[in-house]
């Protein structure tokens, strides 16, 4: 191959450009769904009109981001022969790189579906990695397997694609090329899954980006389902989880995929989709928590694609501006308060730091809070017959639960465990007396990145080689804190 580093660069530069929107320190945006279908030897593509999702920063409100949908709009173009043949049964990466450059792709891109490129000058600039996975696998139920190709170049071009080429019985069709690209550390991973209830995989095609700035990042998870007959399509895209972290926001987008068969043995997807902000931006500890619209959605299969049959709103949208509770007194008249002091030391992160006066006493470790979000109370939870002060203090996407012991006019603190927000609902801990045996325990969230698995080793890393796994799922957890008779300590996971 013609190594001309000019012309691939162009090349490149287009591509990104048409993928993927320009994206500024201060302001991220992301792509909405397209749905692709082939009958017979025809490419049908319906196209979506696109809609943004994710946050805009910065900005004094918050909008709804609901999940993309498919619309009704349709052309079609002819499959071709390729122009140069792969009749090898299992190629090696070179031959595929021949094959690839000589022939056109078809190319999906996410605004207007699919089209046919050649990709002979994204081919000049770097071969197919030697971590390529190669995935054999009957993907059209014709009983013998196609070909899938994934790859990723984390630390050159941050994009990561997946390939798919059947085999037409004595060499290998025109490929089906989809690509996606990241800021910072890109992600992927390829898994089979029937669901189109016909006993033939689906490829499902799942990537993890990252966007963002200076005190600014956003991670989302993107999912493409690919179903393959004659021809491949992309059957249902959409995102699939939404991180975004600031200084003075955090922001969760969650959804909850479940594929069901009617009576009729017609598939369908129900969709559920839900997202916060807390808090939102509103200066010095006074800004709003944002619940956005929760939303169920049901497509269902066409026989060509997952089309939106219903959507309803679960939950509109709505904000809560203040829930605080800084002073409680005990059944003995004995008064706790909160007291609290903002930082101005730091431009762009509210943060005060809270003190708790219980009596006369003044505990001289401080705590981070956000006043408007804190609440202080009292409440045996260790059913000795005495009340114990409880602090459930929320700051910057995350919750802390305090636990103090008052007793002949000493604090004793029993439980400091911190939580992410996870839920809708801003759950990031809580009591709740799990196992029903009268003895509460303290519930925290743990997020928001699963440990990294598929991770590889890759030489030209700098100075020394460098390892990167390329899946990290959205894991949304939960921990559970038991009492010993002295302090919560963390339950053991299996």
């Amino acid at each position: 191959m013609n190594h001309k580093l000019a012309v691939s660069t162009v090349f490149l530069i287009l591509i990104w450009g048409l993928l993927v929107s320009c994206q500024a320190d201060d302001s991220i945006t992301a792509s909405t769904e397209t749905a692709v279908s082939t009958p017979q030897v025809e490419l049908v593509m319906e196209t979506a009109v696109p809609t943004t999702i994710g946050a805009t920063l910065p900005s004094s409100t918050a909008s709804s981001t609901p999940l993309p949908t498919p619309s009704a709009t349709a052309t079609a173009t002819a499959v071709p022969t390729p122009s140069f043949s792969l009749t090898q049964r299992e190629p090696t990466l070179a031959e595929i790189e021949e094959f690839l450059s000589l022939s056109p792709v078809l190319f999906f891109y996410p605004d207007r579906g699919l089209e046919l490129i050649p990709l002979e000058d994204y081919f000049l600039e770097h071969d197919l990695s030697k971590h390529t996975e190669f995935f054999y696998q009957d993907v059209n139920g014709d009983e013998e397997t196609d070909l899938i190709l994934a790859d990723m170049f984390p630390l050159f071009w941050e994009n990561g694609f997946v390939i798919v080429m059947l085999w037409t019985g004595n060499q290998y069709g025109t490929p089906l090329m989809i690509l996606d690209g990241a800021k910072y550390s890109p992600g992927l991973q390829v898994t089979f899954e029937d669901w189109t209830n016909d006993d033939i995989p689906e490829i499902i095609f799942d990537f993890k980006s990252d966007l963002g700035g200076t005190g600014v990042k956003q991670t989302t998870w993107t999912r493409y389902v690919i179903h393959c007959h004659i021809a491949c399509e992309v059957i249902w895209w959409g995102v699939t989880g939404e991180l975004l972290s600031a200084s003075t926001i955090r922001k969760l987008l969650t959804t909850s995929i479940e594929r069901n068969v009617d009576e009729m043995g017609k598939p369908n997807l129900t969709i559920e989709t839900s997202s916060f902000s807390a808090p939102d931006f509103g200066g010095t500890g006074n800004g709003a928590k944002t619940i956005f619209t929760s939303t169920l959605a049901i497509y269902t299969w066409n026989g060509t694609l997952f089309e939106k049959a219903d959507e309803q709103v679960i939950q509109p949208m709505y904000t809560v501006t203040e829930d605080s509770i800084l002073s409680a007194t005990n059944q003995s008249g004995i008064d706790a308060r909160i007291t609290s002091e903002f930082d101005n030391f730091y431009a762009d992160y509210v943060i005060f730091h809270c003190t708790l006066e219980v009596g006369e006493i003044i505990v001289e470790e401080t705590f981070e809070c956000l006043p408007n979000f804190t609440k202080v109370t009292w409440l045996d939870i260790t059913n000795d017959g005495r009340e114990e002060i409880i602090i459930d203090a929320t700051g910057l996407g995350t919750q802390s639960l305090l636990v103090f012991k008052w007793g002949e006019e000493n604090l004793v603190q029993i439980a400091n465990i911190l939580g992410d927000i996870i839920d809708p609902d801003l759950f990031g801990v809580r009591l709740e007396d799990t196992d029903d045996d009268g003895q509460f325990e303290i519930v925290a969230g743990r997020g928001y990145f699963s440990e990294g698995s598929n991770c590889k080793i890759y030489e030209y890393g700098s100075p020394d080689p460098t390892e990167s796994c390329w899946w990290h799922e959205l894991d949304l957890r939960e921990q559970v804190y038991r009492w010993d008779g002295e302090t919560f300590v963390l339950e053991p996971t299996e």
